[in-house]
């Protein structure tokens, strides 16, 4: 029986593919990894080139979940301010999250924190919450008599 240590290792060592540009996703035979490949892929080449990368998705991914998929994470990803990729989505369920996601922007602020990007342009910062340095939220001035309250 092989040691814990030495399985822990084999199932690190044979984690999730890493695909890293298109061209390893064309020397691919088509299928499943394949789709895989291009949606790990799509976002970046979104950023590019949204009309390239459009026509080359539609062109490559064969199932259309993964292409469903496809425009869900480019709009979360690339342009969270448009129904624009949202259209696109055939799954009634995806398509409704999609356009969910459009429509809250406070969610744009959201991911594009966990992804490490830059804020949206314009619009004032989030409102409420402790500030960046710590501490306790900001208080709103109430009306003499009521107590104020955190914002």
């Amino acid at each position: 029986m092989p040691p814990v240590p030495f399985l822990l290792l084999l199932a690190c060592a044979q984690g999730p593919a890493s695909y890293e540009s298109p061209d390893q996703c064309r020397a691919m035979s088509a299928g499943p990894a394949r789709d895989e490949c291009w949606a790990a892929t799509a976002p970046a080449l979104f950023r590019q080139d949204p009309a390239g990368a459009e026509q080359l998705v539609q062109e490559q991914v064969q199932d259309p979940k993964v292409l469903d998929f496809i425009w869900l994470t480019v709009t979360r990803e690339v342009d969270p301010g448009s129904n624009r990729w949202c259209e696109k989505i055939q799954d009634p369920a995806l398509g409704g999250r999609c356009r969910t996601l459009v429509s809250r922007p406070h969610l744009h602020r959201a991911l594009q924190q966990e992804g490490g990007g830059a804020p949206p342009q314009g619009g004032p910062p989030p409102q409420g919450g402790p500030p960046p340095q710590g501490g306790p939220p900001p208080q709103v001035e109430a009306p003499e008599g009521e107590a104020s309250i955190p914002r």
